[in-house]
């Protein structure tokens, strides 16, 4: 398997408070600095991708601006991360997970395959948490074409790729619902305090 490098994507648009949401605390820390957090034992760095001009929410980790135009979504992160990595594959953790845990981030390394270009966990209801998972340089040129057709939703690009689902029960012993219910502002970090 090629390098491994960590990816926390914190560039989100602002919550209804006008706050990024990876600048959300959760048992001060922010959400991005969770998600830093439990990527770092599996891979070789981790990088912070964020929106441009943004602050980074994680200073210990070093960030990654996406380039403009701003709000292009997760997918602009990506093509950013990739473009400095060079041929690192990406463990990739959006900041609205931040109690998703590093067992089962394992979990979805070992399950990967090596022609597959995105592994990522489905939770018990049947929805797919592509934010959180195995991203492989393979899947760079699908990226790029998508943002070059102004396509912006991560969703419209899976049927692209050769796509691996980890559903609930790969996860032995470890509770991923939980953690792969987004925090989406504050009124949902309340529930998770």
């Amino acid at each position: 398997m090629a390098e491994l490098i960590g990816v926390v994507l914190a560039g989100g648009e602002r919550s209804r408070t006008g706050r990024a949401r990876g600048r959300l605390t959760l048992d001060g820390m922010t959400l991005a600095e969770r998600a830093a957090r439990a990527l770092r034992p599996l891979t070789a760095s981790v990088l912070v991708s964020v929106a441009p001009g943004s602050v980074n929410p994680a200073p210990k980790y070093p960030c990654v601006e996406d380039a403009p135009p701003d709000r292009r979504g997760p997918l602009a992160g990506l093509e950013a991360v990739m473009k400095v990595t060079g041929d690192a594959d990406l463990l990739v953790l959006a900041c609205v997970y931040p109690t998703f845990p590093t067992e089962a981030l394992r979990v979805l390394v070992t399950t990967a395959d090596e022609g597959d270009d995105v592994c990522f966990p489905v939770d018990s209801r049947g929805r797919d948490h592509p934010l959180v998972g195995l991203w492989r340089r393979s899947a760079e040129p699908r990226i790029r074409e998508a943002l070059g057709n102004r396509i912006h939703k991560v969703r419209a690009l899976l049927a692209d790729l050769s796509v691996r689902r980890v559903p609930p029960s790969a996860f032995p012993g470890l509770d991923v619902d939980g953690p792969l219910d987004p925090i989406e502002g504050p009124e949902t970090l309340d529930r998770r305090a």
